[in-house]
């Protein structure tokens, strides 16, 4: 089970999670909805032993790999280098596959200054996946990619058979995952589903 037990975050004087309680299935892809600064990502980073909480208890499967809202590409660094680079030496083959996931065949050899603003988000995106764990919580995984491409993608990472939590703001995504859990803050409840 993942799930967080009377947790509470505060930034300075701001709670943004106030005994902030949630339990979620290990399967599937759930998804975190709700207006700006209502703590999706602070959630996020709690289940990846990012953000601290002031009591209450955490658990998730070993190993959570999280995506940032930010792409955080190296511009140095080729789309197929940004994949390999996170892959243990006897696993850099695999490369084209987590390509072919975010549909980003062909872009091997460009830097992320040639990228649009949605390929450098799916580059990202298939960077966190091919670093492997048993969580992935992805925050705002398809920001700048269209609808189609995004479910698409989206069908491709629920067939690896890991739990993913995801936050989305977008109608048409929050449509295709399996759960949808509300949020509403602050201070942060869980609204009624």
């Amino acid at each position: 089970m993942i799930s967080v037990q009377n947790i509470t975050v505060c930034f300075g004087e701001k709670v943004v999670l106030n005994r902030f309680s949630l339990a979620l299935p290990e399967t599937g892809v759930t998804a975190l909805s709700g207006p700006s600064g209502c703590g999706k990502t602070t959630l996020l980073r709690v289940l990846a032993g990012l953000q601290p909480s002031r009591g209450g208890a955490v658990s998730v499967p070993e190993r959570p790999t999280i995506l940032f809202q930010e792409n955080r590409l190296l511009p140095w660094r080729t789309v197929e280098q940004h994949i390999t680079d996170v892959l243990p030496r006897a696993r850099r083959g695999e490369a084209p596959r987590w390509l072919e996931l975010a549909e980003l065949e062909g872009e091997e050899k460009a830097y992320p200054g040639q990228l649009s603003g949605g390929m450098g988000r799916r580059l990202a995106l298939a960077r966190a996946l091919a670093c492997g764990g048993g969580l992935y919580l992805l925050d705002e995984p398809f920001a700048g990619v269209d609808a189609g491409r995004a479910g698409r993608i989206l069908e491709r990472v629920r067939a690896l058979g890991v739990p993913v939590v995801l936050s989305s703001h977008e109608a048409e995504l929050l449509a295709l995952c399996d759960r949808v859990i509300p949020l509403a803050g602050p201070p942060l409840c869980l609204a009624e589903a």
